[in-house]
């Protein structure tokens, strides 16, 4: 039966009617169909769905503008809008590279024969809001070849500009080590009548977390007095500022917290030129082997970064499981992290719980993050950062108190401290 039914078969396909279907319907609705396809299987062509976007880009190589500029990078089908990441080469040897969008390049880079930026633009391509001008080698010799000394040559600003000028909250670094921040006007640092510190002379940073939000990372300042103190709440008069040097940032909670805001901030502080690092807080009711994995999973720890931060704090949680098991699991937790990243974690905790519970040997070798909020430093303890206040002000961040820290030595002992 099934031969005879395959015979059947074969006796139609070569029918003329079948022909037909074979020969002509078949081949052309190919066609159609793979041209209707090949946009989305080209190797040349990618889909791009943005919040408000839906894009076919197309990579392109040496597309010239009528101004001499050339661009190899990605661009919106049937347009030269730029879009997506791509490298443009102005005629004036100037590069931008970035993530473009719809012509526009919001952040990036730009590297010329005398510095490298690195923060936002407008559309003329212009420094516009918060961005790092690094100045080369060779342009710092030319200042010095005219004459300029080290200590007027700016090496590094960090701060925010307004169409390739500084203008408002922003930091120079001089060639010489030494530092000005402030408010620029018109690319003019406002001078302060009766100012009496030197900035560096001491490194003020914050420690912030989910509970903490909105931070306007453009514009951080700590309110400081004319010698430099920071407060713990704002002056009347907020006249005199110290820069925000450093953040310590939450990562992790026990075995499977992660704090929302981790990965953003450590972006922002970057990009601010603010030095970064990531805190664990710790609970004696997770398991250790579980919390080390949590936070050696979440944090990136780079080169320059504070080294990595056990906060340990709730002293209910060592009344109740005894000293012996809190000491054994924080020692397991500084030890494991120090495998994994290949840095010595510090710690953080108050000046009771160090007194009562840390007066092991075994924690010699670890620094120290004291949380002490009296006026003066935690002086019998040796500490390398202080917590002085949970009640700060910072400019910057307007939905409450924040905690304010301050590192044990000026900005070269500070350098010298993270290795950069």
């Amino acid at each position: 039966m099934f031969k005879n039914t395959l015979t059947a078969f074969l006796e139609k396909i070569i029918d003329n009617r079948y022909k037909v279907l074979i020969c002509v319907i078949i081949p052309i609705a190919t066609f159609v169909l793979g041209v209707l396809l090949a946009p989305y299987f080209s190797k040349r062509q990618k889909t791009i769905i943005g919040d408000e976007s839906h894009y076919i880009l197309v990579d392109t190589v040496g597309m010239r503008f009528p101004n001499g500029d050339v661009y190899d990078g990605t661009i919106i089908a049937g347009s030269k809008k730029r879009h997506g990441f791509g490298r443009l080469t102005g005629s004036d040897g100037s590069v931008y590279e970035g993530n473009w969008k719809e012509d526009k390049l919001p952040y990036g880079q730009r590297t010329t024969s005398s510095s490298v930026y690195t923060g936002r633009f407008n559309s003329a391509l212009d420094n516009h809001g918060f961005g790092i001008v690094t100045y080369t080698p060779q342009y710092i010799a030319g200042k010095r070849k005219q004459g300029v000394a080290d200590r007027d040559i700016i090496a590094v600003y960090i701060g925010n500009w307004n169409c390739n000028i500084k203008e408002g909250i922003g930091r120079s670094v001089k060639v010489d080590g030494s530092m000005d921040f402030g408010i620029y006007s018109n690319g003019v640092l406002q001078e302060v009548e009766g100012t009496n510190y030197r900035i560096g002379g001491c490194v003020y940073g914050v420690d912030v977390s989910h509970y903490q939000s909105d931070i306007d990372w453009d514009n951080v300042a700590l309110y400081c007095d004319n010698e430099g103190r920071v407060y713990s709440s704002a002056p009347e008069e907020k006249k005199y500022m110290q820069p925000v040097f450093f953040a310590y940032i939450k990562a992790t909670e026990g075995s499977m917290i992660q704090d929302k805001t981790y990965s953003v901030r450590s972006v922002e502080a970057e990009r601010h030129g603010i030095v970064k690092g990531a805190y664990h807080f710790f609970h004696l009711t997770s398991s250790v082997d579980e919390q080390v994995k949590n936070f050696t999973e979440t944090v990136n720890w780079t080169e320059g970064d504070l080294p990595p931060a056990l906060d340990l704090e709730i002293e209910s949680e060592i009344k109740e499981y005894g000293k012996e098991k809190f000491v054994e699991m924080a020692l397991t937790w500084l030890e494991k992290v120090e495998e994994n990243i290949h840095v010595r974690p510090i710690i953080y905790t108050r000046e009771s719980i160090r007194s009562k519970y840390l007066n092991d040997d075994r924690f010699k070798k670890y620094d120290f993050w004291i949380a002490s909020y009296k006026e003066t430093d935690p002086a019998n303890f040796d500490w390398h950062f202080w917590q002085l206040t949970e009640k700060g002000v910072m400019n910057g961040y307007n939905d409450g108190k924040i905690d304010i820290n301050l590192f044990k030595g000026d900005y070269a002992s500070f350098k010298k401290y993270l290795k950069i």
